[in-house]
């Protein structure tokens, strides 16, 4: 399929392909190099093969003129040659991208379901706790979860407690909005405004400077 959604932000391009074709047409649409050939065969399972040729599809779309080649850091980073930036997310045949000239970004796309319940104690502070309440609904669950994994791409170098590191100031739960939230790791303490969206099955979430 082609383009789901897609939203221009800042100087970014926030844009999600549902990736159900057959994997030969993507590699034929991928347009790979020799390198990214000898990547793709290293992938033992179908799904991050599909994720892999996707993003580089999503970036031909996108950038039709422009030769944007992904390189990763040592940490596992996307990297994009030139003056911009990437961050990736994909969530079960959906993948999402933001790209744009920042310097550091992330993006998150998780489909809401029940499984959010179960994960909160791991990722709630007291702060954030005492916020939600005792019946907090799947869709505010999802948006705190989905800004803690921005942060976390953003701060890029890992070693990160998303209770303790990561903190979301209470937010109006809608459809779409902004909420800010913070990384309190000694070294790199930053506040950021982060972005979501609810576009049904799914959340998605992004934040840049």
């Amino acid at each position: 399929m082609p383009i789901v959604y897609k939203k221009a932000h800042l100087s970014s391009i926030i844009a999600v392909w549902e990736s159900t074709e057959d994997l030969n047409f993507l590699v034929k649409k991928a347009q790979l190099s020799a390198d990214e050939l000898a990547l793709l065969r290293n992938f033992k399972s179908e799904s991050r093969k599909r994720e892999f040729l996707t993003v580089r599809v999503l970036l031909k779309e996108l950038f039709p003129s422009e030769n944007l080649i992904i390189s990763y850091s040592k940490n596992g980073k996307p990297n994009l040659n030139g003056n911009k930036n990437i961050s990736i997310s994909h969530t079960k045949t959906y993948v999402a991208v933001m790209v744009g000239e920042f310097k550091h970004g992330g993006i998150d796309l998780e489909t809401i379901n029940e499984r959010i319940f179960k994960l909160a104690t791991k990722f709630l502070n007291e702060s954030e706790i005492k916020f939600v309440g005792f019946n907090p609904s799947a869709d505010q669950l999802q948006i705190i979860w989905g800004a803690k994994e921005v942060l976390y791409k953003i701060h890029e170098i890992g070693d990160v407690d998303f209770k303790k590191h990561l903190l979301v100031s209470p937010f109006t739960t809608s459809n779409s909005g902004n909420l800010n939230a913070e990384i309190l790791k000694a070294g790199y303490e930053k506040k950021y405004n982060v972005y979501f969206e609810k576009f049904p099955p799914m959340m998605i979430s992004w934040a840049c400077d």
